[in-house]
Order: C-alpha cells, then sequence, then structure tokens
C-alpha cells in the first residue's frame, strides 16, 4: 500500500512574511502614537502659558508685572510669591495676599518654561517638541534656548 503524506500548516516563508508584516504595522503605529503624544504635550505647554498670561495681568493691575531676577541674576522664574519678593517655583501655588494660581503649571517634559521681564512688558517661554509646529519661534531665557515664546500684550513683536 502506498500511502500519500499530506501536511496542513504553513511554511517558514509564510510565517516570515506576516512576522514582518506585524513588525512593520507595528513599529508605524507606535511612531504615530509618538507623534500624537509630542502634539498633546505641546498643546499643554501653549494652554499653561496662556494661563500664566491671564495671571500676570491680574497681578499688574494689584503691582505691576513681577521681576525675574534675584540680585541682579536672571532667574527665569516669577518673582511675586509671598511678600512679593520671593521666587515662585513652577508648579506651586502664586499669591501675594491673593491667589493668582492655585498652581502654577509645570512643564511636562524635561525643560521647565521661563518668564524673562522685558523693558515694560515680560516674556514666557516654553520648549516645544514637535519642530514642525507652526508657532515655533527662537527665543533665549536664562541663557537656554527655547522655541515658543509669547509677550505681554504691550511689546512690539522685535522686543
Amino acid at each position: 500500500m502506498n500511502k500519500k503524506q499530506t501536511f496542513y500548516g504553513f511554511t517558514l516563508i509564510e510565517l516570515l512574511i506576516v512576522i514582518a508584516l506585524l513588525g512593520f504595522l507595528s513599529i508605524t503605529g507606535l511612531s504615530l502614537f509618538q507623534g500624537s503624544q509630542k502634539r498633546a504635550r505641546d498643546s499643554r505647554r501653549k494652554t499653561d502659558l496662556w494661563q500664566v498670561t491671564k495671571a500676570l495681568e491680574m497681578y499688574a493691575n494689584d503691582y505691576g508685572y513681577p521681576k525675574s531676577t534675584v540680585g541682579g541674576v536672571e532667574s527665569g522664574k516669577i518673582i511675586g510669591c509671598g511678600g512679593g519678593s520671593t521666587a515662585c517655583e513652577w508648579g506651586s501655588t502664586w499669591s501675594r495676599e491673593t491667589v493668582y494660581m492655585q498652581k502654577l503649571p509645570k512643564d511636562p517634559g524635561a525643560v521647565s518654561y521661563c518668564y524673562q521681564v522685558v523693558s515694560n512688558g515680560y516674556k514666557l517661554f516654553a520648549k516645544l517638541e514637535d519642530a514642525d509646529d507652526a508657532d515655533v519661534t527662537s527665543g533665549t531665557c536664562n541663557s537656554m534656548p527655547y522655541n515658543y515664546v509669547i509677550r505681554s500684550s504691550n511689546l512690539l513683536p522685535t522686543q
């Protein structure tokens, strides 16, 4: 008797093709996911700084714009906590008789926000992760490069 054996299953080549396709799809999906996370963190940074500008304007109505220097050295922080001569830490309460922000926002990444007084106004700086963002610009605060700047409304675009 001659029996013919038949095997059912996948060949090695078919398995390798499927594994390669799954690897390609997972890498593509992961890169798209990471890109959307960067854009979400950048959106949060922009929102955070706009909230700080509102609080700065309220503070300016009471005391004028807060300083950003301690002993003549640029700190990158808002000097206006406590009695008005204490640096407000990013991530802490900003108050001076009145609470201006329950919690000064803190950057979701490793680089901290930066505040700088310029002539009769201020600038707020953040470092965006998405270099292709339409709002990317250049600026320096505390000798560190930043790529997102908000200026007070009373400053000229060149200041």
